[in-house]
């Protein structure tokens, strides 16, 4: 028996005015499975998480989230930006329940409270974002992300705004979270070892817009050691794939 995809996305064509950004792209993406996306900048990633989210839909082709189109079912998808782009004049618990109408049920608070606990910030109900660091600012946004319970989870460079160490904190976070809710990833990254510490497989897209470049399939389980020697030469084949596309 087949096996129905989680994700399934077929872009024909995707233009911004005048200028073609996607075309003939095809990818598929399994329940649980995180998927990274690589490539140069402008060759379409951020325009595919659009897509995908409901956020744009003047391109010809479709998508299905378990077979069905993303607008039926509401709540499916949670889309994280690389700002966390928390309104100022809300407290975080407003933040994170902001979609729900600002959480002042009893049963918003006290999901707010839960995921303030998943993501580190018991407590923090009552700040106001700029009481918050930067990291502190992303985890809220990721509990944002996950308040109405999606099963695919859209990241477009949430990581990239913060320090090293910072980063890796927060890329374990994701980790454990997608496990804890069982969630399907689809993420936008321009950091290999990002890509290569979070995903089962890294989808290359083309610098013009054609198919998917390339793959790769990671061939070790999670947990993994970030400098686990068997990483080396899947890292050295994407870079030198990068460099191909970039010479073209």
């Amino acid at each position: 028996m087949t096996v129905q995809p989680m994700l399934g996305l077929h872009v024909d064509e995707k233009h911004h005015g005048a200028r073609l950004v996607l075309r003939d792209l095809h990818l598929q993406l399994d329940a649980g499975e995180i998927v990274s996306l690589i490539g140069a900048s402008g060759c379409g990633k951020s325009t595919l998480l659009s897509l995908v989210a409901g956020l744009d839909h003047a391109f010809r082709g479709c998508i299905a989230i378990d077979g069905r189109a993303p607008g039926e079912m509401p709540g499916t998808v949670g889309l994280i930006f690389q700002e966390p782009r928390l309104f100022p004049w809300l407290s975080v618990a407003g933040n994170i329940a902001f979609g729900a109408g600002g959480g002042h049920s009893r049963s918003h608070a006290a999901r707010v409270a839960m995921l303030l606990d998943e993501v580190g910030l018991r407590g923090y109900e009552n700040a106001l974002p700029k009481q918050l660091s930067g990291g502190q600012a992303q985890r809220v946004a990721i509990a944002r992300g996950l308040y109405s319970q999606p099963r695919l989870l859209l990241l477009d460079e949430p990581f990239s705004a913060v320090d090293a160490f910072t980063r890796m904190k927060l890329q374990d976070l994701l980790l454990r979270l997608a496990r804890q809710h069982a969630l399907t990833v689809l993420l936008v990254t321009h950091d290999i070892d990002e890509a290569l510490h979070l995903s089962d497989r890294v989808l290359q897209l083309d610098s013009v817009p054609a198919p998917l470049r390339a793959q790769f399939v990671l061939p070790l389980p999670h947990p993994r050691d970030r400098g686990d020697a068997a990483l080396a030469p899947l890292k050295a084949d994407i870079l030198a794939h990068l460099h191909a596309a970039h010479a073209i």
